[in-house]
């Protein structure tokens, strides 16, 4: 360490060794001059700048604070459009389902009249097809009953060879066929 002592010692014109300025520890008149220096610094500052320097940051926290307001009003609208929307929503669904729910009411009232009209259809064509049937057998009876006693008349004439007049051949056909009928 004394060597570096040594090394750090300076050398004047006569060889005459004078001491290193310290490292550390500034000399007097550098730091006389270097506070001289900081207090007018601070001075102009203090005066100029800071005002300034405060101006600017104020104005920067007012619009740091006007967005954070207008982001807060923002979302509070957001929330409220949401709220609205959500409810606007459910009426519009509430709405549907009564429309929808009003539709199968009418579809069910035309669906009955339409089964009422064809049911009532129904059956006036099934009275109809009664009385058609009803009619067709009364006439394929009395049919078959004038050709039964047609060919009764015509067979009893061939047997009898007697011609017996129409209206009593009838009446005796159709005597026969009735206790025929009754016995079956």
């Amino acid at each position: 360490m004394h060597g570096l002592l040594n090394a750090m010692a300076f050398f004047t014109e006569e060889g005459e060794a004078q001491e290193a300025p310290n490292p550390i520890v500034p000399d007097l008149t550098e730091v006389i001059w270097g506070t001289l220096a900081f207090l007018i610094l601070l001075f102009f500052m203090w005066k100029y700048a800071y005002p300034a320097v405060r101006t600017a940051m104020e104005a920067r926290t007012a619009k740091i604070q006007g967005d954070i307001d207008a982001a807060e009003l923002a979302r509070s609208e957001a929330e409220e459009l949401k709220v609205s929307y959500a409810a606007e929503l459910s009426q519009a669904k509430t709405e549907a389902s009564r429309i929808i729910e009003e539709a199968r009411e009418q579809a069910e009232v035309v669906r009955r009249e339409r089964i009422a009209a064809i049911d009532g259809e129904i059956a006036e064509r099934r009275a109809q097809a009664d009385a058609d049937i009803v009619a067709a057998r009364e006439r394929a009876l009395a049919e078959v009953r004038g050709q039964v006693a047609e060919m009764a008349i015509g067979a009893a004439e061939s047997v009898i060879e007697a011609n017996l007049d129409r209206e009593a051949n009838t009446r005796l056909v159709e005597s026969f066929i009735e206790r025929v009928g009754a016995g079956s």
